[in-house]
């Protein structure tokens, strides 16, 4: 017996160097909403999906990583600083010990797996990605509306004093050591 897979239910597979330009490809063609889960992000990555937006008036939500101490690091405030100032519907929350790393667009299409949101992981480190549309796994959409629930604002004021757009070079493991 032969098995179909419909498109609606492939996913596919992106190595080193190759999700980022299917990532910017599929952000372009976002027209509600766009969802970045990640422990860190940098300036660099933020620019790219800024840069992706066709339409301004697109939710952005970012859910980020807090550490027990209370702690988000300076990068990824930073990149959210400059989500804030360049993404007109843009929120941002933090959630304890975040490890995930998720886009969803549109509640349709999205990304998986290793790949954390700073240029070191998208362009250095041995990352793999799954991208697919939601009718794989509804209950991925269930699971990050979750973590939102359970995540705490961050307001302009936490954000606004950081400016470091430089991007991480190395892997942010290196840089706690």
């Amino acid at each position: 017996m032969e098995s179909k897979i419909s498109p609606s239910s492939e996913l596919k597979l992106l190595g080193k160097g190759q999700l980022l330009p299917h990532l910017q490809t599929s952000i372009s063609h976002a027209s509600q909403s766009i969802w970045v889960v990640g422990p860190w992000l940098d300036a660099y990555f933020v620019g790219k999906v800024i840069d992706s937006i066709r339409y301004p008036e697109i939710e952005v939500r970012f859910i980020v990583r807090i550490a027990d101490e209370g702690i988000i690091d300076s990068k990824t405030l930073s990149a959210l600083n400059l989500a804030r100032k360049n993404i007109p519907n843009y929120h941002a929350r933090s959630l304890l010990n975040l490890h995930s790393k998720v886009i969803l667009i549109d509640t349709d299409v999205f990304y998986l797996g290793s790949t954390n949101w700073y240029w070191y992981s998208l362009h250095k480190s041995q990352e793999m990605t799954v991208t697919g549309k939601t009718i794989i796994i509804p209950e991925l959409i269930l699971e990050l509306m979750d973590y939102w629930d359970k995540a705490t604002p961050l307001t302009t004021d936490d954000v606004k004093g950081y400016h470091d757009l430089d991007p991480i070079k190395k892997d942010v493991y290196d840089l706690v050591k």
